[in-house]
């Protein structure tokens, strides 16, 4: 009977829990949780709900407790791993994840597919986002959201077009999927499509948001990712003040989102110094690191705050601890760049971004040589360029260029600025040859990367002119005069006359001709522009610019031999004063009579007539100095007298003070 009653008892207590749960009373249901607990110890479906109720609270830490000191953990391991995903343990997240059972198939491949995008496994994560949409079928806008977000954060957003087209979906659908699509284009490079794109994102998100009846300050705290990835996409068009008063906005508004303010205090920050190039002052540097003092946790080590580090990507943080770093560094505080360069050795050892701060420190430190070793562990473009760079600072073209070639792949290596620093290095190194063979190879990959309809865009064909100029000037060299002239002919067909160096190298042939090479002189002449002929005085004035030169000397000299000695005696007296005559009110010029005198305005003693009165003395012989001086007889004085005593008895000398003494 006493059994029938407790079961009663927990079958109402149920009934009570599972109304809380559907109303989302989750305080309440703790409650009745815990008073099923207490009749029931070790029910399942108790410590379940319990833990579900904690995880709605974001009480996750507690989820956790209860998973752990439970029987049924393998049963609760998802529960689990989503708790400790949420507090940012990513890698106990996955061990928990996959420790356990798989009744929820799809949502443990959903959540493992998240975990690996927030560790940076991106390609993981696409290819659990694929099993997902091949496999079982899901097809949900939030999932497609996130295939094109680690397709972005992957480093693959150049696939994006061929995904969305395969999953049928576009930046039309949705404010995310639209947004998503615009930071593809920012990772591709391609600013201005990006750019509408954030535009068409924030109509669009806007529209949503006011929908759901959301205040403009709510709408604006929701579209504060795509107005900081707007300021940067104004901040690579080359519209830097625009993107600093952008992002100067965003932390000003008081927006909520820690992970939103720091990318933009981040980003804001880099701009400044990149404005500001390498002589920014140490005073800019220690206000810059002010930016990101409520970004980390105050303690012995700097560390990024728990909260805002689960918010961020695994590049974002990055970003953020390099450019700490470098402001450090800038500030002059040597010490503190040292231990907090150490501190990222240990987090990230194999980040790009790490290794290049790091490098910089033993470089500032002097050490080049430890630099260069940490740079060659990576097979990173810009440690590889880096380590290019640091050659060139030491003034070895050797081992710059091998650093160069180093630099990312070969379809890479084959762009024009990469190729003309590379023939550089080889021209240093006087190997002409290979010199020439890669300008030829860059040549041909620039011809069979054209468009075969398509026009070319003008960025193509400039580069493609610029390398016939500079193989043109190798072929000068090796004394190959006919080939350099059909490269001379390519560059000036692909760019025009008016290509910068194309006069340049033109000069160049026509010095060859005159050595009798043969070059057609008459060619050349007739591609140069057509002169207008210049007035005279436009040439006087182009000689008087050249300072110095011999025509302008000539000119002065034939000047100062024709000019008479007195002509230039007169010029170098000073011209005399004139001041002007003032008459007096009523004067009648008519009958002027005589002319008052014109300095009767001044004082006496500034006109030109007056004459300095010297005091005359009728003594000449005044007596000067003390009173009495001159005119007392020296006779009377008995004081010169001297007496034969006087003279007889020596007298012995005052013994001498202690100047010292006394005095205290």
């Amino acid at each position: 009977m006493a059994d029938a009653s407790l079961d009663s008892q927990i079958e109402g207590l149920f009934s009570r829990l599972d109304a809380q749960l559907k109303n989302s009373q989750f305080k309440k249901a703790l409650k009745v949780v815990d008073e099923i607990l207490k009749i029931s110890p070790g029910d399942k479906d108790a410590v379940h709900s319990k833990v579900i109720a904690l995880i709605e609270l974001s009480r996750f830490e507690e989820a956790v407790a209860v998973v752990d000191s439970t029987k049924f953990a393998a049963e609760l391991a998802f529960e689990k791993a989503y708790s400790l995903f949420r507090l940012g343990s990513f890698t106990d997240a996955l061990a928990a994840l996959q420790s356990g059972g798989s009744d929820q198939l799809v949502a443990q491949l959903q959540l493992e597919a998240q975990l690996y995008y927030r560790m940076g496994r991106n390609s993981d994560a696409i290819r659990i986002y694929h099993q997902l949409f091949k496999d079982h079928k899901v097809s949900s806008l939030e999932l497609r959201t996130n295939v094109l977000a680690a397709y972005v954060s992957g480093g693959r957003a150049h696939e994006l077009p061929a995904v969305m087209e395969a999953m049928k979906i576009s930046s039309k659908d949705s404010f995310e999927i639209a947004f998503n699509t615009a930071c593809g284009l920012v990772a591709a490079g391609d600013f201005n499509d990006a750019q509408r794109e954030l535009e068409h994102a924030s109509r669009l998100g806007r529209e949503t948001l006011l929908d759901e009846e959301l205040t403009e300050e709510q709408v604006e705290e929701e579209l504060a990712p795509v107005t900081v990835q707007l300021a940067y996409t104004a901040a690579q068009l080359g519209r830097t003040a625009e993107a600093l008063s952008t992002y100067e906005g965003v932390m000003k508004d008081g927006i909520e989102d820690d992970a939103v303010v720091a990318v933009a205090s981040n980003n804001w920050v880099a701009e400044r110094l990149a404005t500001e190039g390498d002589a920014a002052p140490k005073k800019l540097c220690a206000e810059l690191l002010k930016k990101f003092e409520s970004f980390f946790e105050k303690g012995r080590e700097v560390r990024m705050k728990v909260t805002l580090e689960r918010r961020l990507s695994q590049a974002q943080k990055e970003s953020i601890y390099a450019n700490y770093a470098l402001l450090l560094l800038l500030a002059g505080r040597s010490d503190a760049a040292r231990e907090f360069t150490a501190s990222l050795m240990k987090w990230a050892p194999e980040s790009e971004r790490v290794l290049l701060v790091v490098a910089a420190q033993l470089a500032r430190d002097g050490k080049v040589d430890e630099a260069t070793s940490l740079l060659a562990s990576s097979t990173a473009t810009g440690c590889a360029l880096m380590r290019a760079q640091l050659a060139i600072e030491a003034g070895d073209a050797k081992q710059a260029s091998e650093a160069l070639q180093q630099a990312g792949d070969a379809a890479w290596l084959k762009q024009p600025a990469l190729v003309a620093t590379q023939v550089a290095f080889l021209e240093a190194l006087d190997d002409v040859t290979t010199a020439r063979k890669l300008l030829e190879e860059a040549i041909a990959a620039q011809q069979s990367g054209k468009p075969a309809k398509a026009q070319p865009s003008s960025e193509a064909v400039s580069a493609e002119a610029f390398l016939y100029q500079s193989l043109a000037k190798l072929q000068l060299k090796a004394g190959e005069v006919a080939e350099a002239v059909e490269s001379y002919e390519q560059a000036v067909r692909l760019a025009g006359k008016s290509a910068p160096g194309v006069y340049k190298l033109m000069g160049q042939l026509a010095r060859r001709s005159a050595a009798g090479t043969g070059v057609a002189v008459d060619q050349l002449e007739s591609s140069l522009p057509p002169l207008d002929p210049l007035p005279a005085s436009r040439i006087d004035e182009l000689e008087e610019a050249a300072g110095g030169s011999w025509a302008v000397r000539r000119r002065a000299a034939e000047g100062a031999a024709q000019r008479p000695a007195e002509d230039e005696a007169e010029a170098r007296q000073k011209k005399k004063r004139k001041r002007r005559v003032r008459l007096p009110k009523g004067f009648d010029a008519a009958n002027p009579g005589p002319l008052p005198n014109p300095e009767r305005w001044l004082p006496k003693w500034q006109r030109s007539d007056f004459k300095k009165k010297r005091t005359r003395r009728k003594d000449k012989e005044a007596v000067k100095g003390s009173q009495g001086a001159g005119k007392v007889d020296e006779a009377l004085d008995r004081s010169n007298v001297v007496t034969e005593e006087s003279a007889a008895v020596p007298r012995a000398a005052a013994p001498q003070r202690n100047k010292k003494k006394g005095r205290r």
